[in-house]
């Protein structure tokens, strides 16, 4: 048993830093736009390449495949991949003021970011330790 609450551990711990990395996205998507520069809309709009990930579909679909929680954060994490390749998309266009609008608090993209968060803690919430 005191090897599955030391995975849990960590995994905990690759959930909280997932929480960081997925904030972080939007800081990234406003700085391409305020510098100009082009997104690599294959890698971004992909949810199998960012850690949380790539966790998502091997050691966390090992051990928590089986949870609605993670079958959640899974639905939620794909549908925000789709929405960060979309707004690259418009990046990448030249589109400056409409990415713009795709970044705001209100928008889907942050919607979006908001269920990832509480997929996030709902699965957090499954674990023992």
């Amino acid at each position: 048993m005191k090897h599955s609450t030391e995975r849990e551990a960590a995994e905990l711990v690759m959930l909280e830093q997932a929480h960081r990395w997925h904030q972080e996205w939007k800081v990234k998507l406003l700085a391409a736009v305020n510098t100009k520069e082009p997104i690599d809309i294959d890698t971004i709009s992909r949810d199998d390449c960012c850690d949380l990930g790539k966790w998502l579909y091997s050691e966390g679909q090992q051990y928590n495949g089986h949870k609605p929680a993670f079958q959640d954060l899974i639905l939620h994490h794909r549908e925000f991949h789709m929405l960060t390749g979309a707004v690259a998309e418009i990046v990448n266009a030249r589109q400056y003021e409409l990415a713009k609008a795709y970044l705001s608090n209100d928008a889907q993209l942050a919607h979006s970011s908001h269920e990832v968060d509480g997929a996030i803690q709902r699965l957090e919430a499954t674990f023992s330790c």
